[in-house]
């Protein structure tokens, strides 16, 4: 078939997950035998034959480019797509629906990012640290993710990462088929022969921990800090933390791991191709992960992948959907000691490498029989003729723009959310303008040149069933993690 894979991110110009596994999913569904046509911002890097639409950048987010529905005529053209997949979490969602509704194009999206994290991450810093502006701001969210659950009832379909998140935008209002399909791992990249120890040679084995991720406000690397100095290098003085990745707030953590007086066991990486990775990986000994935004956390599935056991918080959504407590990782309990409880957690690991080792063997064998791109990909297929199955027995009613009532629909419904809400996060984002800029000469997205041997297919069977959480009976809220407040920080 040929899919329309719509998506914020054109092109890979600094490592992030679903811009990652855009390019990963066109390359993975051709060799499969379809055509793939990505939509979205324009971006000259982008691979030839995209349907681009013209963009502005994001400055709060520097890489990150907003698309706007120009030139008008291209975007409402009808295009030649048998499906459309809708991999974006800006209002370019839109597209899918109205290609639904105007060309009678089946049509499904994949919700990537939690509303109320990323909303905070738009703020300055003079806004972030006040309190009743930052609660009413979030309290916000709500009130879009109303919004976006009304675009997905206007798909035939929503796809989410992890159990947590189907009741979570069931209680918004979705109505729409719902599948719970993981992000798979490029097997190009995370099976390919290891290369080295590009960890810090004064890092000592058996005391070696990683994190790796965007330095930005939503992925809590401050917390991991926190924890390193308070809890952990206290008891053990050999620990070493290894940060891999760079953001809007790389300087800030710099300045915060001085002043805790621990920037000496802390080495800031920087960000390194998605090739480098299993390298880091297989050189640690646990990877910290105090994260509770994600909708999956596509770094726990490659450290899980490489047989690295996660030390994280039990979120209801991502991390605790991958992390079996105390079968593949250690999972605090949310709560006001989650952090302290954390520490312990990774020094228990630490203190104990018989149990990081077969913590490790699990981690290994339950990520590749949960996200193996054949288990993934073939997902992706089964959701797609559902898609095509629900347009059959749900079709739109036709709309032709020409028409006064139509050409009020699409405007209303569609064109103007997009160019207001837009508008607003273009302006919110030039607020909090950054300094920080990826390295261009890096390519994130490059494959090593050896490619290694084909992997065996794994049977689809092999994937845990949609509706159990893998968490070994923890709870699992599903309308939590709310962003912690200023109360909420470590030593508050």
């Amino acid at each position: 078939m040929h899919i329309g894979l719509v998506s914020d991110y054109t092109a890979v110009d600094f490592t992030c997950g679903p811009a990652l596994v855009t390019v990963a999913m066109k390359r993975h569904m051709e060799q499969r035998g379809h055509d793939v046509t990505i939509v979205g911002p324009h971006n000259a890097k982008a691979p030839n034959g995209s349907l681009l639409m013209d963009a502005s950048d994001l400055k709060a987010y520097p890489g990150v480019r907003v698309a706007w529905p120009w030139p008008l005529k291209k975007t409402l053209a009808k295009p030649d797509f048998d499906v459309i997949h809708s991999h974006a979490n800006s209002l370019v969602m839109h597209y899918a629906p109205m290609m639904r509704a105007m060309h009678g194009i089946p049509c499904l999206s994949t919700n990537t990012i939690h509303l109320p994290a990323f909303a905070q991450n738009l703020l300055p810093d003079s806004l972030y640290g006040l309190r009743p502006f930052l609660d009413r701001w979030v309290g916000l969210a709500p009130g879009m993710e109303r919004s976006f659950a009304k675009v997905y009832n206007g798909c035939d379909g929503l796809i989410v990462q992890c159990d947590g998140l189907a009741d979570y935008w069931r209680n918004r209002g979705l109505d729409c088929p719902l599948h719970v399909i993981p992000r798979p791992i490029d097997v190009l990249i995370f099976d390919r022969p290891l290369s080295g120890d590009p960890i810090r040679a004064d890092f000592e084995r058996g005391s070696r921990m990683i994190m790796v991720c965007r330095h930005a406000r939503e992925k809590d690397v401050d917390k991991a800090i926190d924890i390193f100095a308070r809890y952990i290098l206290p008891k053990r003085p050999d620990a070493s933390l290894t940060l891999i990745g760079d953001g809007p707030e790389h300087d800030n953590l710099i300045k915060q791991a001085r002043e805790l007086g621990v920037l000496h066991r802390i080495d800031f990486v920087g960000e390194r191709p998605q090739r480098d990775l299993p390298d880091y990986y297989a050189n640690a000994d646990l990877f910290l992960y105090p994260s509770i935004s994600e909708t999956f956390g596509q770094v726990v599935n490659e450290a899980l992948w490489c047989g690295l056991p996660v030390v994280g918080i039990d979120d209801g959504l991502g991390v605790a959907y991958q992390v079996e407590h105390e079968e593949s990782g250690l999972l605090s309990e949310h709560g006001p000691d989650m952090y302290e409880q954390m520490g312990y957690n990774a020094l228990r690991l630490l203190n104990n490498p018989v149990e990081r080792r077969i913590m490790g063997e699990v981690a290994a064998a339950s990520s590749r029989a949960r996200t193996h791109p054949n288990v993934v990909y073939s997902s992706y297929e089964a959701a797609y003729a559902s898609a095509q199955e629900n347009f059959r027995r749900n079709p739109p009613k036709p709309r032709d723009i020409r028409k006064a009532n139509d050409m009020m629909w699409l405007v209303k419904n569609h064109l103007t959310p997009w160019l207001w809400k837009h508008a607003g996060l273009t302006a919110i984002g030039n607020i909090r303008k950054t300094s920080y800029q990826p390295d261009s000469n890096v390519r994130f997205d490059a494959v090593p040149e050896a490619a290694p041997a084909p992997a065996p297919r794994v049977a689809a069977t092999a994937a845990p069933s949609p509706d159990r959480h893998p968490s070994n009976g923890r709870s699992a809220s599903r309308d939590w993690p709310r962003r912690p407040a200023s109360d909420n920080r470590i030593g508050a």
